[in-house]
């Protein structure tokens, strides 16, 4: 096996382990705030911005060493505050469409949503996990403090 499909194989695994954390907190969240009477566009808003801060640390930790900046902090949460807007949108058409559980909706939503934040976490910190495993070498620079 070449060292880049390795190292693509090792990030998505991590990349999907930090996603189950997240995804943890993101569907126990989403369950109480709808269970409180929120709707689901808002549970999903409060979820997962909760959840974004669990993966960023995680996968900047684990499955793109070396990526943890202000910026890639500032530019994962832009990332993640689009998506979430427009899957919490998705959410609220498939609920309003179908009357499916606003937590079936949820489900739905996850595939599509893994596929497109592993993408975007590979674009932003991909570059950095790449030189920190296939070609060592010194310590990439951090523009500051890691969020």
């Amino acid at each position: 096996m070449s060292p880049r499909l390795r190292l693509l194989l090792r990030q998505l695994g991590h990349f999907l382990m930090g996603s189950g954390l997240g995804l943890a907190v993101d569907l126990g969240l989403f369950y109480l705030a709808v269970r409180l009477g929120a709707p689901p566009w808002l549970a999903n808003v409060i979820s997962a911005g909760c959840a974004v801060v669990v993966v960023y640390l995680f996968v900047t930790k684990y499955a793109f060493a070396g990526g943890r900046t202000r910026t890639s902090f500032l530019l994962f949460v832009a990332w993640y505050v689009t998506s979430i807007a427009i899957f919490s949108v998705l959410i609220d058409v498939l609920h309003a469409q179908t009357g499916w559980a606003p937590f079936v909706c949820k489900l739905v939503s996850l595939p599509p949503s893994f596929a497109a934040n592993f993408a975007a976490s590979k674009l932003l910190f991909g570059r950095a996990g790449r030189s920190a495993d296939v070609a060592p070498g010194p310590a990439p620079a951090r523009d500051g403090a890691g969020a």
